[in-house]
């Protein structure tokens, strides 16, 4: 796409006069997590008395990257059947493990990530005990009939058909097949239906004993952990062999050129930019000032895109911001606009791209203090809930030495200066590739 002279000047300008974030930084009350390592498992607890539920992240090294290129959907049909696995609750009759967990006010869902799988329960506390050794009993004994396989694979295509008509998780999936390392980690994470219509129990059962093993299986807890419930973190793993297991290696051809856009169609009603660019780990030096440049940029083409003040902030957010998935391998920053949010698509587009671009050249002026008070207070208000809180520990018990995510991050975030800024922006914010998720019907243009 063109960026105009004019373009970069309005970005410059919103760069070097940006005003005030429009949150502040507000210290969480979250205690240092503990950790404690058993036969190949990693136990993480974060006890909070001050709420009355208790939240359970179970990470399984069964993700996208144990999957060949043509069992694309079998990671997430097998999760997918353990949690719909017949379990006994009570004097009731056998009911999948999703309803007998709701049947005691709790919830249960997994996700598929690039080298793993992670269910996470949550409950009150008085009944984690109870929802915790139905899902550990569906873990050691997931049912393969083909009912059950049947279900789940129904369950996955509606949620695939739910996914695809989200045109921001549509341009994530694309651009997250292009910067994979391997193939296989970039085939979608639920599958397709056309995929999953290959496989049958003998699949799912095949690669459930292959790959569900103990080894690096990590169990973070966080919230209302009583006696019980702490005991019952330490059985988890227990429900699943000994050993490890090693990913499948699936070389994948790299996207080369001086322009990488991917385009596709949907039925929405307005064309969507989704830019990727690499990013740093959470162990790495350049973790917290790419926290600040994600909040800088953000802020800056909130203000360039002009949201209207009707806008909801939930809203303004899904239409234009940054999204730093930290969490992945490779990691990377991806910055969205909804070209429907102004009059002229294209515009946007070009105003956003240029955003970056003038960011990398021109050099920071006056105080980053702001951006890095925004940067603390979107890492602290997104680790409020108990899911986020485990999987975080989580990812920083796996990626570093400690567990401790809050106060590493925000340590890291109060030690970032402009160079690091400068520097992280000049490093990381080279040639991006470009998702366009366009309304069908419409012709291409640069």
């Amino acid at each position: 796409m063109n960026v105009t002279r004019k373009l970069s000047a309005m970005a410059a300008a919103a760069i070097l006069v940006a005003g005030a974030p429009r949150s502040a930084y507000a210290a969480a009350a979250i205690g240092v997590p503990s950790v404690q390592s058993a036969d190949g498992a990693t136990i993480v607890r974060q006890l909070d008395d001050a709420v009355s539920l208790a939240g359970v992240t179970v990470v399984v090294r069964a993700g996208l990257d144990r999957q060949t290129l043509k069992q694309n959907g079998l990671a997430a049909l097998v999760a997918q059947t353990i949690i719909r696995t017949p379990v006994a609750s009570g004097s009731s009759p056998l009911v999948p493990l999703e309803d007998a967990v709701a049947a005691h006010g709790g919830s249960i869902h997994f996700t598929v990530d690039p080298s793993d799988v992670r269910f996470y329960v949550e409950s009150l506390s008085a009944d984690a005990p109870v929802v915790l050794s139905l899902f550990r009993t569906a873990l050691a004994s997931p049912n393969f009939s083909a009912a059950t396989v049947r279900d789940a694979r129904a369950q996955l295509v509606d949620e695939i058909h739910r996914v695809q008509q989200v045109a921001l998780q549509v341009g994530l999936d694309m651009l997250n097949a292009a910067s994979s390392r391997e193939a296989n980690i970039g085939l979608p994470e639920l599958g397709t239906p056309a995929s999953l219509a290959q496989f049958f129990s003998r699949d799912a059962s095949a690669f459930y004993r292959a790959y569900y093993r103990r080894g690096g299986c990590i169990v973070s807890a966080a919230g209302r952990l009583d006696a019980a419930a702490s005991d019952m973190l330490n059985a988890i793993p227990n429900a699943l062999p000994a050993g490890s297991t090693q990913p499948l290696s699936v070389e994948l051809p790299q996207l080369r050129g001086a322009t990488r856009e991917i385009i596709t169609h949907r039925d929405i009603a307005s064309p969507w930019l989704i830019a990727q660019y690499p990013a740093p780990q959470v162990n790495s030096r350049d973790f917290g000032p790419m926290l600040v440049l994600s909040a800088f940029v953000r802020r800056t083409l909130a203000d360039i895109a002009q949201v209207p003040g009707v806008v909801t902030p939930t809203f303004a957010s899904r239409s234009v911001g940054t999204v730093y998935a930290y969490d992945r391998a490779p990691a990377n920053l991806v910055l969205y606009v909804n070209g429907g949010l102004i009059g002229d698509p294209s515009r946007a587009f070009a105003t956003a791209l240029s955003v970056v671009s003038v960011l990398a050249a021109t050099r920071l002026q006056g105080s980053i203090e702001e951006f890095k008070a925004q940067a603390a207070g979107d890492f602290a208000s997104n680790a409020t809930t108990l899911e986020a809180r485990t999987w975080l520990a989580a990812v920083f018990s796996r990626e570093s030495a400690s567990p401790d995510f809050i106060n590493r991050t925000l340590t890291s975030i109060a030690a970032t200066t402009a160079p690091d800024v400068q520097r992280v922006a000049r490093s990381y914010l080279g040639n991006p590739t470009i998702a366009l998720v366009l309304p069908r019907g419409t012709n291409v243009s640069n």
